[in-house]
């Protein structure tokens, strides 16, 4: 009988245990407050060895008749030696300008050249085909090939030009590619926020598999969302328009004339933006190698997305050459 009533008891207290509401959970601990990236005296930065105007550059002769004003150069961005050569991947980042009717010395370089036309009206031939040039003609011209450059028109022709190594891994290409910017189609909307991108030349033209040519438009009162790149990239933008913007490096800003020049600090922390400050929409020259290790692109991937709007702008872009004239064969600077 004992035995039976502490079972008895000992099952009530069970009973009466399960039925207590279990404990409550402990309360999460609360979301870690929003912290901004570390300013600039924190990161170790100085935004000036990141940033190049072409009008406080000194000039130098190029092509016996052009004026070559450098913006960034190479150089090793993780440890800056030079005022501005910080660029890992290109050579040089210039602003040439060819005086009106002048014609340049037939001439070739070891890099690979890529020019975009400012201002001005001019040609470019290769002894054999001719292009005529007005802004918004992009060049790409190959290693070792040898090329003019002739200004048309009674004002001066500027030309944007950046220089390469090529890597080992990339054929070059055996002629002049040359494309209107101006019938591309937009390719990226609104990425960070405010970007509208026409892609110019790519892997398929003759650059390493991730390298990238762009012009970046961005409407008016319109920012960039801020964000860092990593050691290894290179990212950078040069001003085409003359409006007023400014430029954000960090937790400083520098006013953002034409033909300025940035190289984002590839230190992980410190972030860059692109700020419109006027009515009208505004654009910038871009290059960039964001994936340093990427393989090529092999012949039977996929299409990308979008690829036949590209293709299509591309091919409308793409100028085809037209034999030089015998009275142009020849000639030389002067």
């Amino acid at each position: 009988m004992k035995m039976l009533l502490a079972a008895t008891l000992s099952l009530l207290a069970v009973q009466a245990a399960s039925a207590q509401p279990a404990a409550a959970p402990a309360p999460a601990a609360p979301p870690a407050a929003p912290r901004e990236p570390p300013s600039n005296d924190a990161a170790g930065l100085t935004v000036d060895q990141f940033v190049g105007y072409a009008d406080r550059a000194a000039p130098h002769i190029m092509y016996d008749v052009i004026q070559k004003r450098t913006i960034l150069s190479g150089g090793d961005p993780t440890r800056p030696g030079a005022p501005r050569a910080v660029m890992p991947y290109h050579n040089e980042l210039a602003l040439l300008e060819l005086g009106a009717l002048n014609t340049t010395s037939m001439f070739k370089t070891p890099d690979q050249l890529v020019l975009y036309v400012e201002t001005g009206q001019g040609r470019i031939d290769d002894g054999k085909q001719v292009w005529d040039l007005k802004p918004g003609i992009a060049i790409l011209i190959p290693p070792n090939l040898a090329h003019r450059l002739s200004n048309t028109g009674d004002t001066p022709m500027k030309i944007l030009m950046t220089s390469q190594t090529l890597d080992p891994s990339v054929k070059p290409r055996a002629d002049i590619l040359v494309r209107d910017t101006n019938k591309l189609v937009y390719t990226e909307r609104n990425v960070h926020w405010s970007n509208q991108t026409k892609y110019v030349f790519q892997q398929e033209d003759g650059l390493f598999s991730s390298d990238k040519v762009y012009i970046v438009y961005m409407g008016g009162w319109t920012i960039a969302g801020a964000h860092a790149h990593t050691p290894g990239q290179e990212e950078v933008w040069v001003k085409l328009t003359d409006g007023p913007a400014a430029l954000q490096v960090g937790s400083e800003i520098r006013p953002w004339p034409m033909n300025a020049g940035l190289m984002a600090p590839p230190n992980g922390k410190s972030v860059h933006a692109a700020i419109n400050l006027s009515h009208d929409v505004q654009s910038w020259f871009y290059m960039g190698r964001l994936a340093p290790f990427a393989q090529p692109r092999p012949a039977n991937a996929p299409p990308r997305p979008g690829s036949e709007a590209i293709a299509e702008g591309l091919r409308n872009a793409t100028i085809a050459g037209r034999p030089l004239p015998s009275e142009g064969k020849g000639r030389t600077g002067r």
